[in-house]
């Protein structure tokens, strides 16, 4: 069907043979003038099909609407040129047509506006650049036969998912479950093609911290994770546009489509909840495609993120604008006016006034601006100076905008004006002279005028130079810094009899630096007094609409997208524009507001910005509102000051006390008006520190430990009644802050502050150790004298929390003395094993390994276990095969079904965990005696949460001495059975650190991605933390560091991780923990030749001293000095150290694995000068050695065969034999992220 135009001829095209057709199109992304132009059509298609369904939803009859793609078609115009048409290229769409129902609609732009696919021109992007189009969609009028629907919300709700199908086809050429055929429209994309390649991967700080706070923030379980729970599928299963090369942008948009589920409240945040919302967001796409269609990575030069704000884009003041053009517009039919803009800094004052030169310019007229600073030095005559040298500029203006008619005429009403007078004139304005020579020149101001003859002067010379054809605008900025001479001499300037000026003068000022008695005001009322007409206009933030028009600008994101973060926002600044741009800059400092790579877009953290102070433009205010609150309303701030945090629970308590009754209701004020925000679910905080500092200042400092203590009583007497868990920490510490100053007698309230302040500890040694000891302190305190007789048990417990909170706090020091205490108090030895175990894990940690050992091994004598002085080979052998034999059925059912352990036996087990660890750096000799010690009291004596490291510490001896393919499978099946045993049954926090050091650092890494087995180190590191055991903390982090560095992680981060790791182990004197990461550090900084090591010279000894004290790590320092010395290219003195690594004895199987790996390469490149049978067999065994690992672990090994392979071969002359050896080294290598040994 067709239908003649002027411009040519509309064809109508199936939208199904549309599409077909571009798919037949070579479209890449490279190619950006045609790929954008591609995308665009389709977008206007888009946009075309949801205005017809936008329409239509508004009707029903009784056959449903269809939404195949045979239901539409699409209407091309194709040009006629010299008689003939051209081909249809299907660039220029006229509409969209539906056929049931049938309807049609026209897509046309405003004539003003028809610049459709141009390109702006002078640019160097123009290429990539195509303007937007205003685009408007009209729809016929519905035939007759149809209805009003009466349910338009169901056919809406339905009709999203409908066109999310739809526009998915439309995009990617294939229905979203037809996963096949989508490779032949997928489009070349960089970040699609890294991403799939595992190259771009976010870092694990951002994936866990930052939550994407955004409209589709609450991702739906994917359909794999669905489908493994029996769960309902969201939707049909199919590959994200943004994955097939499209921009980010259509594909949240279809994304969001295809997530509506039909009027079901689960749907997620960001599905669409109507076709309205999805046709502005395609407006919107083709109004500005440059900025919100296309991906935009806001990368600058120098590497850095930065927002892409609009800077030429005036917000939210349309109507401002339209008073103060409406002013001008009257000045130039002959009027002079004032106009006065107030507001906070930052308001947009200037940017207001600045809006209106462009228009002043080319309507023939001056602009003179001026802007007053701030210098306390400045008195009234150099104020006086400025206003008049600003009019001085004014000459230099007229003399470049007029012609020299003009000029002439000006200086003929000039002479006439001012007669015998024009001397003054000059005096005044040295750059009159600048106009014509007739006017003279004069090189300095007359300091003698007096100040109505200067006024008098000015007023009539601006009678002169202003005029309909050439009005003035003056534009005076931050005028709260005049005084008011100056504003005296501006009045007069004004104020003309004659009415002759043509003068439109904008003054600008601070709200906030001017008292209600400033001078300005004066100015104002003086003005409008002598019939000048005179605007105020007074400029507050941008309203919540258009605050989130700016942060979606700044973002290139759908406003409905950035609507939450842009509420916060308003919070926090109230919609001031450059507080706004501030408190952005300020998210993006504390990577709060991060660009993701891999999505393509910003993402944020939104309850941490909830958190964040208000801006300073707010603060003014607050702090000036507060005196006028109502005495209820300042006790209220009184309370949440004293508390600093607030939990809604705590408002539960206090209203049932009379004194705090009205809490609830002057709460809900108090957030009002804007002093305090929510924060969660159940906090309430003050929007900034300085209100904060303000509310508290309403307390009498001398009352202020009082008001602290009686209003802790008050929740207190509360806490027998029912659970105040959550608020326990408020009442211990308002009580605390009172007990300095009272004198508390009744044994019976210091016992129950004591109490208090036990539970308070308790708690905090969930999260803070430091609070934890001044709670424990304090209940201390509150004890009677001699607490060991009256109060044991109290004591015992508090003693021993207090000294495990100090060690968590890495006062080793203290706590060694409270742990002496306390074996020297306790009744029996029972009670002093806790005791004994921190003493020898605080032992080994300042590195005091032999004591500790020491210690361990008596604790066990007097639990009637025997740990022989010295071990014959054979007795371990011995030990080995008895244990393999009682092991050999061990599994995951038989652990899980396995009696449990009873409590001494498990107490013996504990400090056998604990030795068998130590034994493992300072005794290796009788590490696999000790391991097969803890498997067999397992088995002896049932399982507990001890038996899972013991099991994984036998299963690290069988893999350190494995010889066959066998042991390592062994090994293997006793580790695997005990972690999912541990995750089964025994979960337990105080176990997790130290079970992943045993586990991933001594056993996984066998047959488990060594890039895993890091990240499980870091996560032990991170638990190890947490539960307030640093020692072990520090054990995994050396093998995080070992394991990472072997992994091939970015040296620089892995750098700045073992700096912070040295800064931790230094602090809680883990001297372990000091000795290998030092040696690390300077192994990593000679890698990336940093040369802030002193080890890059290869003379450092300080750490390596401290590890060759530990038997079983000798090898550690010649294997690190190999390590340096092969990546200096010193093979021989690599050679060397290698050999002495050998002699070692290495437990660790991937370093002995490595150890051969580096003396293997490193042998090649000796050979080449020494070519011996014991360097060859060096060779060999490195080859022999590495394949029967890659058994076990390609993930790990197998790209080393491969380059071991490629140098044999290239030894020995093979080249082509190399050449495939060392491609398929490289992509070995590649496959399991070794980035390292790609190249």
């Amino acid at each position: 069907m067709a239908q003649q135009s002027i411009e040519g001829i509309d064809i109508l095209v199936p939208l199904q043979e549309w599409i077909e057709d571009e798919a037949k199109k070579q479209v890449w992304q490279n190619e950006n003038k045609y790929w954008r132009e591609w995308i665009i059509r389709k977008t206007t298609i888009a946009f075309g099909i949801t205005e017809l369904l936008r329409h239509s939803r508004n009707y029903s009859r009784t056959d449903t609407l269809s939404f195949s793609i045979e239901n539409f078609s699409v209407r091309i115009n194709i040009e006629q040129t010299a008689g003939r048409f051209s081909q249809p290229t299907w660039n220029n769409i006229k509409g969209v047509d539906m056929i049931s129902p049938q309807l049609s609609s026209d897509i046309v732009e405003p004539f003003f506006l028809c610049n459709s696919f141009l390109f702006p021109h002078g640019s160097d992007d123009a290429e990539d650049q195509i303007l937007g189009r205003y685009l408007e969609v009209i729809v016929q009028t519905l035939p007759d036969g149809y209805s009003t629907a009466s349910t338009v919300n169901q056919i809406e709700e339905s009709c999203c998912h409908s066109l999310g199908v739809l526009l998915y086809e439309l995009f990617s050429h294939s229905p979203p479950l037809q996963d096949a055929g989508l490779g032949n429209t997928r489009l070349y994309n960089k970040e699609s093609q890294l991403e799939s390649n595992d190259v771009l991967q976010e870092p694990v700080r951002k994936r866990t911290r930052l939550s994407d706070s955004t409209a589709i923030a609450a991702q739906s379980p994917s359909f794999e994770e669905a489908t493994e729970e029996n769960q309902e599928t969201p939707f049909s299963p199919h590959i994200p546009l943004m994955k097939l090369g499209f921009p980010v942008s259509i594909s949240m948009l279809v994304q969001n489509l295809l997530e509506c589920r039909g009027g079901n409240d689960n749907s997620p945040e960001g599905a669409y909840e109507s076709l309205e919302t999805v046709s502005k967001d395609l407006h919107l796409l083709l109004l500005d495609p440059n900025h919100v269609l296309f991906d935009q990575e806001p990368i600058s030069e120098n590497g850095s993120v930065q927002l892409l704000f609009r800077k030429q884009k005036l917000y939210g003041r349309e109507d401002e604008i339209s008073m103060i053009t409406d002013a001008f517009c009257r000045v130039s039919s002959g009027k002079s006016e004032a106009v006065f803009i107030g507001g906070f800094s930052g308001s947009g004052k200037s940017r207001l006034a600045n809006s209106l030169t462009d228009r002043v310019d080319t309507s023939g007229g001056y602009v003179i601006t001026h802007k007053f600073d701030q210098k306390p030095e400045k008195d009234t005559e150099t104020l006086l100076l400025e206003v008049i040298s600003t009019i001085n500029d004014l000459c230099l203006l007229i003399k470049e905008k007029s012609a020299q008619q003009d000029l002439l005429a000006i200086v003929k009403d000039l002479k006439e004006v001012f007669g015998t007078d024009f001397s003054l004139l000059t005096r005044l304005l040295p750059s009159i002279g600048l106009i014509s020579s007739q006017l003279g020149h004069v090189n300095m101001v007359c300091d003698q005028t007096d100040l109505p003859s200067v006024c008098l002067t000015l007023q009539r010379f601006m009678g002169v130079v202003s005029s309909k054809a050439h009005p003035i605008m003056l534009f005076f900025d931050d005028l709260q810094w005049c005084d008011d001479s100056a504003f005296s001499l501006i009045e007069n300037i004004l104020s003309d009899a004659s009415g002759s000026s043509c003068l439109l003068f904008v003054g600008a000022y601070r709200s906030n630096q001017v008292q209600d008695n400033h001078a300005i005001f004066s100015l104002i009322d003086s003005l409008s007094s002598s019939g000048l007409p005179t605007t105020t206009l007074g400029l507050e933030g941008l309203p919540p609409g258009e605050l989130t028009t700016m942060v979606s600008d700044a973002m290139c994101m759908f406003p409905r997208m950035c609507k939450r973060l842009a509420d916060i926002i308003f919070q926090k600044t109230k919609g001031n524009p450059f507080f706004v741009q501030q408190f952005l800059s300020s998210l993006l400092d504390a990577s709060l507001l991060e660009y993701s790579v891999q999505k393509r877009r910003w993402v944020w953290d939104e309850e941490a910005i909830k958190s964040m102070d208000v801006t300073d433009n707010v603060l003014f205010g607050l702090l000036k509102n507060m005196t006028r609150l109502s005495e209820n309303a300042k006790l209220t701030l009184k309370v949440v000051a004293c508390l600093e945090t607030m939990k809604e629970s705590t408002v539960r308590h206090l209203s049932t006390i009379s004194e705090y009754s009205n809490i609830q209701s002057e709460l809900e004020r108090v957030i009002e008006e804007g002093f305090i925000v929510k924060v969660g679910t159940s906090d309430f905080k003050f929007v900034h520190k300085e209100v904060h500092e303000a509310a508290y200042g309403l307390i009498p400092d001398n009352e202020k430990n009082r008001f602290h203590y009686s209003l802790g009583m008050t929740l207190y007497s509360m806490i027998k009644k029912e659970d105040v868990d959550d608020i326990i920490f408020s009442i211990a510490d308002q009580v605390n802050r009172g007990i300095e100053d009272l004198s508390i007698q009744s044994p019976e309230l210091r016992l129950d502050l004591a109490d208090l302040n036990e539970i308070a500890g308790m708690k905090a040694m969930n999260s803070d150790y430091m609070a934890a000891c001044s709670y424990l302190n304090t209940a201390l305190l509150m004890l009677p004298t001699n607490p060991w007789r009256s109060q044991y048990a109290r004591s015992l417990r508090l003693f021993s929390s207090l000294a495990k909170s100090t060690y968590s706090c890495g006062d080793m020091k203290k706590a060694q003395d409270i742990l002496q205490e306390i074996l020297g108090e306790c009744n029996c030895f029972e009670d002093k094993l806790p005791a004994y175990f921190l003493q020898v894990t605080i032992l080994n940690a300042c590195g005091e390994s032999v004591d500790a050992y020491s210690t361990c091994r008596e604790v066990l004598s007097q639990l009637r276990e025997t740990i022989p002085q010295r071990l014959e080979p054979r007795e371990t052998t011995q030990m080995i095969k008895a244990t393999l034999k009682m092991s050999s059925g061990l599994s995951l059912d038989s652990l899980l079904e396995m009696k449990g352990m009873a409590k001494k036996f498990s107490i013996t087990l504990k400090f056998y965990n604990f030795i068998t660890t130590i034994a493992f750096f300072t005794k290796p000799e009788i590490f696999a005696f000790l391991a097969c010690k803890n498997v067999q009291l397992t088995m002896k004596q049932g399982v507990c949460k001890y038996s899972i490291l013991g099991l994984v510490l036998y299963a690290a001896a069988i893999i350190s001495g494995s010889k066959t393919m066998k042991d390592t499978q062994e090994a293997s099946r006793i580790g695997k059975a005990a972690m999912s045993c541990f995750k089964k049954r025994f979960h337990s926090a105080d176990q997790l650190s130290i079970v992943y050091f045993a586990y991933f650092g001594l056993v996984a890494a066998a047959y488990e991605p060594l890039q895993s087995c890091a990240e499980m180190l870091r996560q032990g590191f991170d638990a190890g933390m947490s539960d307030g055991d640093p020692a072990t903390a520090l054990l995994n982090s050396i093998q995080h560091v070992n394991m990472a560095l072997i992994a091939g992680e970015k040296l620089s981060a892995l750098f700045d991780k073992v700096n912070y790791y040295l800064e931790l182990a230094d602090l809680h004197k883990h001297e372990l923990g000091k000795t290998f990461l030092s040696i690390f550090r300077d192994t990593i900084s000679v890698l990336i030749d940093t040369r802030e090591s002193t080890s890059s010279n290869m003379n450092n000894t300080t750490s390596e001293n401290g590890a060759t004290k530990l038997a079983n790590n000798s090898g550690t320092v010649y294997f690190h000095r190999a390590i340096q010395a092969f990546c200096l290219g010193h093979s021989e003195r690599c050679q060397h150290f290698i050999e002495k690594v050998q002699v070692g004895s290495a437990t660790e199987k991937l370093g002995k694995m490595v150890v051969m790996f580096i003396h293997g390469l490193n042998s090649f490149q000796v050979l080449k000068r020494q070519n011996t049978s014991k360097l060859r067999k060096v060779t060999q065994n490195a080859l022999t050695a590495l394949k029967a690992a890659a058994l076990h672990s390609k993930w790990n090994f197998k790209s080393k065969v491969h380059l071991l392979e490629a140098e044999f071969f290239s030894f020995h002359g093979n080249c082509e034999e190399a050449k495939a050896s060392y491609a398929a080294a490289v992509t070995s290598a590649r496959s399991s992220r070794f980035i390292h040994e790609q190249g």
